[in-house]
């Protein structure tokens, strides 16, 4: 019976990272236009709310038809810049993020097939088969949805906040004050999260693992009556992963609800 091991990681492991990043060296410069939009949403965001209340205060609050059409004008292309960029920056980032994995999995086949066979004896092929599509396809997530997200998403936060400050620091203060509860709440979150995740993609190449010695040893479990006994033993095992996402689904179910109550109070 081949063996069956649970790796636990860290949740931020910056060596991992590193690691990840020296396969964007060939894609310097996808990389680079991917990063300046991001940059220019970060900054471009914060500047339609102020343009609006401008508007509202200068030529809504005292009609002057003429300059709210211009107003109107300035704020719809700086809607569909804005839109454009939106498109350009999800572009680049999903396509880079593809690029990168497609070139670990080559990679990782590569190591594969230089592998003893012994190797083969102690490992589940379905372990392999994850490993090699769905666990390296959730890497493209650190480009989608990781470090060029978080990084554009925290200087928007920063713009915003300087103008808040400049506009009326004191009620600044005050959105501000829910910000410790937030921190907390998302700690919180980051712990259930790691474990329900690393539980997922666990239980994924277990049920990966189940299915594709099975059906390839289908012959072996017929001729010795055991579909019973191995069906019972694949309900089980489906059941802990069903398991292990309802716990992922429920960590998301409680946090954003409580984001949502914050920025409300806020």
């Amino acid at each position: 019976m081949a063996k069956r091991k649970t790796v636990i990681g860290k949740a931020v492991d910056l060596l991992v990272l590193k690691r990840i990043f020296a396969y964007v060296k060939p894609y310097q410069k996808n990389f680079m236009l991917a990063f300046t939009t991001t940059i220019v949403l970060a900054f471009l965001s914060p500047i339609r709310p102020i343009l609006i209340q401008h508007t509202f205060d200068r030529y809504v609050a005292t009609p002057n038809p003429s300059m709210l059409l211009v107003m109107t004008m300035i704020l719809v292309g700086l809607l569909i810049s804005e839109a454009v960029m939106q498109f350009a920056d999800s572009y680049l980032t999903n396509s880079l993020g593809q690029k990168v994995i497609k070139d670990i999995r080559v990679q990782l086949y590569k190591h594969i097939i230089g592998l003893r066979l012994k190797y083969y004896d102690n490992t589940p092929i379905g372990t392999l088969v994850t490993r090699a599509v769905s666990d390296i396809e959730v890497v493209a997530n650190i480009f989608s949805d990781g470090i060029i997200v978080i990084i554009g998403d925290i200087l928007k936060i920063t713009v915003i906040v300087v103008v808040m400050f400049f506009m009326n620091y004191k009620l600044t203060f005050i959105a501000l004050t829910t910000i410790p509860v937030l921190l907390i709440a998302t700690y919180i979150f980051k712990k259930s999260v790691q474990h329900s995740f690393q539980d997922v993609r666990t239980q994924v190449a277990r049920l990966n693992a189940f299915v594709q010695e099975h059906i390839t040893g289908m012959n072996i479990i017929q001729i010795f009556n055991r579909e019973k006994a191995e069906l019972k033993n694949f309900e089980g095992i489906n059941t802990l992963h069903r398991d292990a996402h309802i716990r992922s689904i429920m960590a998301y179910s409680i946090f954003f609800p409580v984001v949502e109550i914050l920025a409300s109070l806020a």
